[in-house]
């Protein structure tokens, strides 16, 4: 090849997002959509999608990075771009949130549980039956046996006709959803990269991997944390397939005697709850990555709730309600706080975008972003407004579908501002969904029976945003700052590969279920899945509340403590304290992570005060070696336990 045909061919490839790569994600995309739906179905596990790096996109990158490696050697022409590796890894996150464990198993259950799960006994007919939409929901009691029973095929008449219908339209309208954030990342683009800088914590490990040389993993310490990861899955792993090799435990109950609870006997000190002290590889590595201060909030604020707990066991407030004293609540009003600072600061960048949009301010102001203001305004609002009318369909008040789509897209950018800012390895905000919330606060009196009811078979999307598409959009334009991936085309692509992605994540769980039945013993945990959305909803129904004032105090009080620590923080640097702790330490995932918290803290704060710029290196070399020897083996064992149908050690959670 020519010197002027090889650098045609380097300028070519520079935007990452090229034909080969495309090829390579959408045949990916369909494989990778069953093995999940396969894992979470007759395998009985928890996918990836419920931490934030999806640990099964970052071997397939391993893989893909080994490949190059060796293409380097014998036909350096094909070798991929940093940035081509980079776009592999953005769409095939984006691709695999259409998966994801937050969507897919609250979504099918809730669609088709009302139905199959109703009974005199639980008074489902009796309190609402007659009022769930029927359109996305499936009703026929033949479908839903076979479904349950397995031995069947989805492709028998009976079957598919009562599927199809609602498959099609939760997949125009879950595409439509998933498509209108990408306005939003261009209109904060700007702002939260190039304004504020923020880091991105999570992608920090696919940026080294894709660097020509790694630099970062020659370093000794990588070598070092990576084996210990390592040592730490091979010995468990070999536990759980021959009991007499004895267990390194580091995971949430793997031994019940290290349970600190066990000190905290009577009352008030059994309040504590569980309290475990978790040593998972890759959530310190994890953790080594985040800024310090917010470290050292997350375990510090995880205590403050305990000792909440232990206060208000302690003077009886427990007993006012089961609730009390509302710590999502209170939770809900810090991520609002979150979002409303942000945007407050950024008012400046709005109004300009605002000016913009309306055409009183000139082609300059959006010049190099992925798409233009107005273009985005109109790729968010076209699709908002599609929802809000799919909501209606269902029988929501026009009042309620507008708040619901309201709600729920400020907590998507709720959760992108806490994976560009903090990097947690994982963002569950699990049941403060605009469903729960609107559910919790504002009651049937205010609702309405058929509102409510509406609002219940949207559930499914909203339970816990841990697997949401638009972070990893926004990640990709960061990886545009860093590497000049081209930002457009890949926005664009996303959606198409989303959209193609949502087929199959929409397809797969049924035909496994006719195939080896929801009703068989892998699915001990369906049933519960199944009725979650409408227990909860004749919970609702029979308390018959209206506005839930104690919720409103606890929202309230929430947002002004994340406000007023937000305030001390920007006007006294020293402050330690981070506030997005008091908002992010209530989740249940919370009592896996404190402990990887304190310790990273630790190391982080001894290695900042004695070996300063290069134990920094060798610190930030060790994480990337704890999560990538975690992931890597743990994937290995994943493996091999779907190929051979054989129990294996589950690394996480």
């Amino acid at each position: 090849m020519s010197r002027d045909s090889s650098a045609n061919l380097d300028r070519s490839r520079a935007g990452g997002v090229t034909s080969r790569i495309l090829i390579i994600v959408f045949v990916f995309v369909p494989l990778q959509a069953l093995v999940i739906a396969f894992w979470r179905g007759p395998r009985s596990g928890i996918d990836s999608t419920i931490v934030s790096l999806y640990y099964d996109i970052v071997f397939y990158l391993l893989v893909l990075v080994g490949i190059n490696a060796v293409l380097r050697r014998v036909r350096p022409s094909a070798a991929f771009t940093p940035a081509e590796l980079l776009a592999f890894f953005s769409l095939m996150s984006v691709a695999t949130c259409a998966s994801g464990h937050d969507l897919m198993s609250p979504l099918m259950g809730t669609i088709q549980g009302v139905f199959r799960f109703a009974s005199p006994e639980n008074g489902w007919d009796r309190l609402f039956l007659d009022y769930v939409p029927r359109a996305m929901s499936v009703s026929n009691p033949d479908a839903l046996e076979n479904l349950w029973r397995g031995d069947s095929s989805f492709w028998y008449a009976t079957n598919y006709r009562a599927w199809v219908g609602p498959l099609v339209r939760w997949w125009l309208f879950l595409s439509a959803l998933w498509a209108a954030p990408v306005g939003l990342i261009v209109l904060f683009r700007r702002r939260w990269i190039e304004g504020e800088k923020m880091t991105f914590p999570v992608v920090q490990l696919p940026m080294e991997m894709v660097k020509p040389g790694l630099p970062a993993f020659r370093n000794a310490a990588f070598g070092v944390a990576f084996g210990i990861a390592v040592a730490v899955n091979a010995v468990n792993g070999l536990h759980a397939l021959f009991p007499q090799v004895p267990e390194i435990p580091v995971k949430l109950n793997q031994n019940p005697e290290l349970d600190l609870r066990r000190f905290f006997r009577g009352k008030p000190w059994d309040a504590v709850g569980s309290f475990y002290p978790c040593l998972y590889p890759f959530i310190i590595g994890l953790a080594l990555l985040l800024p310090s201060e917010l470290s050292l909030s997350l375990w510090f604020f995880f205590l403050f709730w305990k000792a909440e707990a232990i206060f208000c066991n302690w003077v009886g407030w427990l007993n006012i309600t089961p609730e009390f004293p509302y710590f999502k609540e209170q939770s809900f009003g810090g991520y609002l706080a979150m979002i409303a600072f942000s945007v407050y600061a950024a008012r400046g960048h709005f109004a300009t975008a605002w000016r913009r949009i309306i055409g009183q301010a000139p082609p300059e102001v959006d010049r190099g972003e992925p798409l233009g203001y107005r273009a985005a305004f109109l790729l968010f609002a076209l699709p908002a407004l599609y929802c809000i009318a799919v909501g209606m369909s269902q029988r929501m008040a026009v009042w309620v579908s507008v708040a619901f789509f309201v709600q729920y897209y400020v907590m998507q950018m709720m959760v992108g501002r806490i994976r560009a800012e903090m990097g947690l390895p994982t963002h569950e905000i699990e049941r403060l969904g605009p469903t729960v919330m609107h559910g919790n606060i504002l009651g049937p009196r205010l609702l309405g029976k058929q509102n409510l009811t509406s609002l219940s078979l949207f559930f499914g999307f909203t339970r816990g945003l841990r697997n949401i598409p638009l972070p990893h959009q926004f990640e990709g334009l960061f990886f545009e700052h860093k590497v000049g991936l081209n930002g457009r085309k890949l926005l664009l692509w996303s959606i198409a590969a989303l959209v193609f992605a949502q087929a199959w994540a929409l397809l797969w769980p049924v035909v496994i279920g006719y195939r080896y039945g929801w009703g068989a013993e892998w699915s001990w945990w369906w049933p519960w899945q199944n009725g979650e959305a409408w227990n909860q909803l004749a919970n609702w129904l029979a308390r018959n509340e209206g506005l839930n004032v104690g919720r409103c105090v606890a929202s309230v009080l929430g947002f002004l403590v994340y406000f007023g620590l937000m305030t001390v923080r920007t006007r006294f640097v020293w402050w330690p304290i981070h506030p997005a702790g008091f908002a992010l330490s209530t989740t249940w995932f919370m009592m896996h992570m404190w402990f990887p918290m304190f310790i990273a803290w630790a190391l982080k704060s001894l290695v900042v005060r004695y070996s300063h710029a290069r134990g920094m290196r060798a610190l930030s070399a060790a994480a990337y070696g704890l999560i990538l020897g975690d992931i890597t083996t743990g994937t290995l064992w994943v493996a091999y336990s779907l190929l051979t149908h054989t129990e294996v050690y589950r690394f996480w959670p």
